[in-house]
Protein backbone atom coordinates (compact mmCIF):
# COMPACT_ATOMS: atom_id res chain seq x y z
CA UNK A 1 0.00 0.00 0.00
CA UNK A 2 1.49 3.16 -1.04
CA UNK A 3 0.74 6.63 0.70
CA UNK A 4 1.96 9.80 0.35
CA UNK A 5 2.18 12.28 2.84
CA UNK A 6 3.65 15.39 3.90
CA UNK A 7 6.36 15.74 6.97
CA UNK A 8 5.20 18.03 9.82
CA UNK A 9 7.89 17.22 12.04
CA UNK A 10 11.38 15.36 11.95
CA UNK A 11 13.46 14.41 14.99
CA UNK A 12 16.23 11.49 15.91
CA UNK A 13 15.25 9.56 12.54
CA UNK A 14 11.25 9.89 13.77
CA UNK A 15 9.08 11.74 11.29
CA UNK A 16 5.49 13.08 11.89
CA UNK A 17 3.80 12.75 8.86
CA UNK A 18 0.28 13.99 8.11
CA UNK A 19 -1.57 11.66 5.41
CA UNK A 20 -5.12 12.54 4.06
CA UNK A 21 -7.55 9.88 4.26
CA UNK A 22 -8.38 7.72 1.95
CA UNK A 23 -11.57 8.10 -0.12
CA UNK A 24 -13.36 5.14 1.41
CA UNK A 25 -12.75 6.70 4.82
CA UNK A 26 -13.62 10.59 3.75
CA UNK A 27 -17.67 9.33 4.78
CA UNK A 28 -17.04 7.70 7.75
CA UNK A 29 -15.74 10.07 10.08
CA UNK A 30 -15.46 7.21 13.05
CA UNK A 31 -11.68 7.42 13.96
CA UNK A 32 -11.19 11.61 13.48
CA UNK A 33 -13.08 15.36 12.29
CA UNK A 34 -10.38 16.24 10.26
CA UNK A 35 -9.70 14.73 7.10
CA UNK A 36 -5.37 14.03 8.13
CA UNK A 37 -4.13 11.71 10.39
CA UNK A 38 -0.72 11.58 11.89
CA UNK A 39 1.58 8.90 11.88
CA UNK A 40 5.41 8.45 13.46
CA UNK A 41 7.10 7.12 10.71
CA UNK A 42 10.77 6.25 10.60
CA UNK A 43 13.12 8.34 8.93
CA UNK A 44 14.53 11.62 7.78
CA UNK A 45 13.33 14.15 5.24
CA UNK A 46 13.29 18.09 5.87
CA UNK A 47 10.18 19.45 7.01
CA UNK A 48 7.42 20.32 4.92
CA UNK A 49 8.53 17.54 1.98
CA UNK A 50 6.35 15.10 0.75
CA UNK A 51 7.34 11.16 0.98
CA UNK A 52 6.28 8.36 -0.33
CA UNK A 53 5.08 5.72 1.89
CA UNK A 54 4.80 1.96 1.60
CA UNK A 55 3.18 -0.41 3.76
CA UNK A 56 2.79 -4.37 3.26
CA UNK A 57 -0.86 -4.79 2.54
CA UNK A 58 -0.85 -8.19 4.50
CA UNK A 59 0.42 -6.15 7.53
CA UNK A 60 -1.97 -3.38 7.05
CA UNK A 61 -4.63 -5.94 7.06
CA UNK A 62 -3.55 -7.94 10.25
CA UNK A 63 -2.70 -4.74 11.80
CA UNK A 64 -6.65 -3.51 11.21
CA UNK A 65 -7.68 -6.90 12.52
CA UNK A 66 -5.80 -6.84 15.53
CA UNK A 67 -7.28 -3.33 16.27
CA UNK A 68 -10.99 -4.27 15.78
CA UNK A 69 -10.72 -8.30 17.00
CA UNK A 70 -9.14 -7.74 20.30
CA UNK A 71 -11.39 -5.38 21.78
CA UNK A 72 -14.17 -7.30 20.42
CA UNK A 73 -13.15 -10.55 21.91
CA UNK A 74 -12.27 -8.69 25.42
CA UNK A 75 -15.72 -6.77 25.25
CA UNK A 76 -17.67 -10.14 24.43
CA UNK A 77 -15.67 -12.13 27.39
CA UNK A 78 -16.41 -9.75 29.69
CA UNK A 79 -19.94 -10.09 28.94
CA UNK A 80 -19.70 -13.49 29.28
CA UNK A 81 -18.30 -13.88 32.29
CA UNK A 82 -20.56 -10.90 34.27
CA UNK A 83 -24.14 -13.02 32.38
CA UNK A 84 -21.96 -16.13 34.50
CA UNK A 85 -21.34 -14.73 37.44
CA UNK A 86 -25.12 -13.39 37.56
CA UNK A 87 -24.57 -9.69 37.31
CA UNK A 88 -27.55 -7.81 36.23
CA UNK A 89 -27.39 -6.50 32.49
CA UNK A 90 -25.76 -3.47 33.11
CA UNK A 91 -22.94 -4.24 35.44
CA UNK A 92 -22.14 -7.17 32.97
CA UNK A 93 -22.33 -4.67 30.28
CA UNK A 94 -20.22 -2.55 32.44
CA UNK A 95 -17.66 -5.51 33.02
CA UNK A 96 -17.57 -5.85 29.47
CA UNK A 97 -16.81 -2.04 28.33
CA UNK A 98 -13.69 -2.89 31.21
CA UNK A 99 -12.61 -5.45 29.61
CA UNK A 100 -12.84 -3.63 26.29
CA UNK A 101 -10.30 -1.06 27.92
CA UNK A 102 -7.83 -3.32 29.11
CA UNK A 103 -7.39 -4.53 25.44
CA UNK A 104 -5.52 -1.05 25.09
CA UNK A 105 -2.80 -2.33 27.43
CA UNK A 106 -2.53 -5.93 24.70
CA UNK A 107 -3.02 -4.23 21.98
CA UNK A 108 0.45 -1.64 23.61
CA UNK A 109 2.18 -4.62 24.29
CA UNK A 110 1.55 -6.54 20.64
CA UNK A 111 2.36 -3.52 19.22
CA UNK A 112 5.86 -3.11 21.11
CA UNK A 113 6.55 -6.60 20.04
CA UNK A 114 5.46 -5.93 16.51
CA UNK A 115 7.34 -3.05 16.01
CA UNK A 116 10.96 -5.01 16.48
CA UNK A 117 9.90 -7.05 13.41
CA UNK A 118 10.95 -7.17 9.58
CA UNK A 119 8.63 -6.09 7.70
CA UNK A 120 5.89 -4.16 9.82
CA UNK A 121 7.21 -0.77 9.81
CA UNK A 122 5.99 1.88 6.58
CA UNK A 123 9.34 2.75 4.51
CA UNK A 124 9.85 5.77 2.81
CA UNK A 125 10.41 4.86 -1.13
CA UNK A 126 10.89 8.44 -2.07
CA UNK A 127 10.86 11.82 -0.78
CA UNK A 128 9.92 15.01 -2.78
CA UNK A 129 11.16 18.48 -1.70
CA UNK A 130 8.60 21.65 -1.99
CA UNK A 131 11.65 22.45 -5.18
CA UNK A 132 10.47 19.71 -7.15
CA UNK A 133 7.22 20.15 -9.64
CA UNK A 134 4.54 18.06 -9.20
Amino acid sequence: MLRTGKVVSSKDGQMQVCFERPEACQHCQACTETHESLVAIPGDAPVGSRIDVDMPEKQVLKASALAYVIPLIMLLSGLAVGVTLGMDEIWAAALGIACMGLSWFALRLIDRRMRTRPGWHPRVVAVHTEDEKE
